[in-house]
């Protein structure tokens, strides 16, 4: 948003300016200038279809789990599922040192999987209950952007990982082995 008016701001008072300063005489109106590439993108993403999720006021508890993403599995993601009850509502992502803003989940999803929005970004995992969410394996993260298609920029979700499977080594190492003690 504050992009937006970063932009918008300085046109109008470009605009404001050059208004006052013409004279009142009938010279020919002057051509709009064509929108900006980046400008044609914000305008489209602004339009672009924004998934319905669940309005989350408060969670009762949280749980984090980790995935390996990619084809050979050596990209480590970690999610953190919040719950309301047994469904899971919320997931905040961490992918290559980033986390996402919260997501929620998407109410018109399939029912054989949990997805999540917020932010131009969705993460999509096995169908799961606060129970055995540590338990399945996710899916892929997606960040919305836009792209060049035949000339004009079209808004598309691009993929940023997938095949994201569960890292049972990293649950197995976030409970240490219990070392004998000899006697």
């Amino acid at each position: 948003m504050n992009m937006n008016v970063k932009l918008i701001v300085p046109a109008v008072l470009a605009a404001v300016a050059l208004t006052a300063c013409s004279s009142g005489s009938k010279a020919k109106p002057e051509a709009k200038a064509a929108p900006t590439a980046q400008q044609q993108a914000q305008a489209q993403q602004a339009q672009a279809p924004v998934p319905n999720t669940l309005k989350v006021d408060s969670i009762d508890g949280t749980k984090e789990v980790h995935y390996k993403c990619g084809k050979d599995g050596k990209e480590p993601l970690s999610v953190m599922y919040g719950f309301k009850g047994n469904e899971v509502v919320a997931a905040q992502v961490k992918y290559k040192g980033q986390v996402t803003e919260n997501l929620f989940r998407i109410t018109d999803s399939s029912k054989d999987v949990n997805a999540f929005w917020g932010g131009n970004v969705a993460w999509i995992a096995e169908a799961a209950t606060a129970a055995n969410v540590d338990k399945v394996d996710g899916n892929m993260l997606t960040i919305r952007g836009t792209t060049e298609v035949n000339g004009k920029q079209e808004v598309v979700d691009q993929i940023a990982t997938r095949f994201c499977a569960l890292d049972k080594g990293a649950k197995a190492a976030a409970k240490p082995a219990a070392k004998k003690v000899k006697k």
